[in-house]
C-alpha cells in the first residue's frame, strides 16, 4: 500500500526530470539585503539541491530510500516559514543531504551567516567523545577545567545535544559522523541551543562532585581574552617527523595529503636519516588527517609495502553534463564506468637499495581518519605493512570520493558532492567498513601505546 506522502514522493522524482535551475526568473533570484529569502527562493533551492545531487552522485538512494529521501524533502519544504536565513536554510536541507550516507558529501554550515565578532555564543569548548559524552577543552576564565566532564547544558543532557546535532553530519557510519559533530559543535549548539545565559552542569576529572555554572553568551573577543588556548597557536606543518635516538623510534606526524613534490622530497629525506641513524621503529600518525591527494600516500607507502600494492583497485566514474559544467569543462565526455586496476598496474615498493624500510612500522589512525588517509590505512594493513593503532577509520574500504563544489543558486550556500565511488585494495563490498586497529584503544592513548611496543623492539 502506499501513502498519499508516498504518491507525492514519486510524483516529484518524475519533475525534477527537467532541469529546475537553469533559467530562473529574474523576480526569483532577486534577494533582500539582509540576505534573506521568501519560501518559495528557498524551496527553489532545495529543487536545485536535489537536482544536482541526482544528477552529479553516483547513488544517492544507496542508503536511503527515493520515497524516504523524497518525502524528507516535502516535508523541509512545506515547514519552511514565509522568511527564511540562509540557517533556517541549512537547518532543513543539512539534513536531507546527510541522508546519503556520504561523508564527502555535505552541505556546509554557514559559518558567517550566524558568527560575527558581537554574536555571542556558549563560552565552553568541548570535545566529543565516542560514547557521546562531552569533554571539556575550554572555558570562560578557566571556571571548568580542561578534562572535566560537561554532564547538561541548560537541562539538556550531553548525549540528547549530541544525538540533536548528528542529523546535520554526513558520513557513513556513527562513530566518524561522531567525530564530525565535534568539529561542528560549537556553530550546531549555536543553531539548535542559542540563548542568553548557559547553565553548564559538569563533574571536575578524579571528582565524584557534580558542580554548576551560568555562564553569559559571550562575544568572539571576550571568549579570546577569557578563555584559554589549550592547543598550540601554530600551525602545525603538514608532515613532520622527530627521532627519539635514545628510544630508537621516529614519529612521523603526517596531518594532509597534499604535494606530491614535496613528499617525494619529505620520504627520501626522512628515510635516509632513518638508515642512517639505524632507527628501526617508525610510528606515521594519521589521527588528524582528512585525507587530500593519495598519490602523496602512494609515495610513502612505496618505502614500506612488503608487496605492490594498490589504494584504489576499482572506482567507478559519473559524468553528467551537470558534473562537466561543475568541473567547469563542458567537453568532457559524459561517462557511467566502473575502471578496474590491473595487477600489473600495481605500484611496486622500493628495492633496499632504494631505501626500502625494513623497520617496525605503526600506523596511529582514529575515527576522523577519512578519505585519503582511510584507504592508506586500509592499503598499510591489507598488505601487512605494520601495526595499526587507535581506533576504527573514519574512512570506509569502499566509499564514495573526489568531489565538486556547488552553490545553491539563491542562498549561496556552499554543498560537496562526490562524483566517484571507490573499491580500496582487495575491499569486500559486502562488508564495508572501515580500516580495524590490530590494537583499538581510544586514539588519545594511540601514541603512548605505539611507544610501548616500540620500545620492546628496541635495538639490543
Amino acid at each position: 500500500m502506499v501513502t498519499n506522502e508516498g504518491d507525492t514522493a514519486n510524483v516529484r522524482v518524475e519533475r525534477m526530470a527537467a532541469n529546475p535551475f537553469e533559467n530562473p526568473s529574474p523576480q526569483l533570484l532577486k534577494v533582500s539585503p539582509s540576505g534573506v529569502l521568501t519560501k518559495s527562493q528557498a524551496q527553489f533551492d532545495i529543487d536545485a539541491m536535489i537536482y544536482t545531487l541526482s544528477q552529479v552522485h553516483p547513488d544517492i538512494f544507496s542508503t536511503c530510500s527515493q520515497a524516504e529521501l523524497f518525502q524528507a524533502v516535502n516535508r523541509a519544504k512545506a515547514a519552511l516559514p514565509d522568511s527564511v536565513s540562509p540557517v533556517d536554510l541549512y537547518r532543513v536541507a543539512a539534513p536531507i543531504v546527510a541522508m546519503i550516507g556520504d561523508g564527502h558529501t555535505n552541505l556546509n554550515f554557514p559559518y558567517n551567516s550566524i558568527f560575527t565578532r558581537q554574536s555571542k555564543q556558549l563560552p565552553v569548548f568541548v570535545d566529543v567523545l565516542p560514547d557521546k559524552t562531552l569533554s571539556c577543552r575550554s572555558s570562560l576564565d578557566s571556571i571548568i577545567g580542561r578534562g572535566d566532564k560537561v554532564l547538561s547544558i541548560n537541562g539538556i543532557s550531553s548525549d540528547s545535544i549530541v544525538n540533536a546535532m548528528l542529523p546535520f553530519v554526513s558520513g557513513e557510519k556513527t562513530h566518524f559522523k561522531l567525530s564530525r559533530v565535534n568539529s561542528l559543535f560549537s556553530a550546531l549548539q549555536k543553531m539548535l541551543f542559542d540563548a542568553d545565559e548557559y547553565v553548564v552542569r559538569y563533574q571536575p576529572k578524579g571528582s565524584k562532585k557534580i558542580l554548576s555554572h551560568v555562564f553569559p553568551g559571550s562575544t568572539y573577543d571576550e571568549i579570546m581574552q577569557r578563555c584559554p588556548k589549550v592547543r598550540s597557536g601554530n600551525k602545525h606543518d603538514i608532515y613532520s617527523f622527530e627521532v627519539d635516538s635514545v628510544n630508537n623510534v621516529a614519529v612521523m606526524d603526517f596531518r594532509e595529503f597534499s604535494n606530491t613534490n614535496r613528499m617525494v622530497h619529505f620520504a627520501d629525506s626522512m628515510f635516509r636519516e632513518l638508515k642512517n641513524k639505524n632507527i628501526t621503529n617508525l610510528i606515521i600518525d594519521l589521527r588528524n588527517n582528512g585525507g587530500g591527494n593519495s598519490e602523496v600516500g602512494d609515495i610513502l607507502l612505496q618505502y614500506i609495502s612488503p608487496e605492490p600494492f594498490v589504494q584504489m583497485e576499482k572506482s567507478l566514474i559519473r559524468v553528467t553534463p551537470t558534473t562537466a559544467k561543475l568541473i567547469g569543462n563542458g567537453s568532457i565526455t559524459p561517462m557511467f564506468e566502473l575502471f578496474e586496476t590491473n595487477p600489473s598496474d600495481y605500484i611496486l615498493p622500493r628495492t633496499v637499495d632504494q631505501g626500502h624500510y625494513n623497520g617496525k612500522v605503526y600506523l596511529l589512525t582514529s575515527n576522523s581518519t577519512f578519505s585519503s588517509a582511510g584507504s592508506f590505512a586500509w592499503a598499510f594493513k591489507v598488505c601487512g605493512m605494520g601495526t595499526v593503532i587507535g581506533e576504527e577509520t573514519g574512512g570506509m574500504n569502499v566509499a564514495y570520493g573526489d568531489i565538486l563544489s556547488y552553490d545553491l543558486p539563491i542562498s549561496q550556500l556552499n554543498m560537496s558532492i562526490s562524483f566517484k565511488r571507490f573499491w580500496q585494495f582487495r575491499a569486500d563490498e559486502k562488508d564495508i567498513h572501515g580500516t580495524i586497529p590490530d590494537i583499538s584503544v581510544p586514539s588519545s592513548r594511540a601514541l603512548d601505546e605505539a611507544m610501548k611496543l616500540a620500545k620492546k623492539n628496541k635495538r639490543k
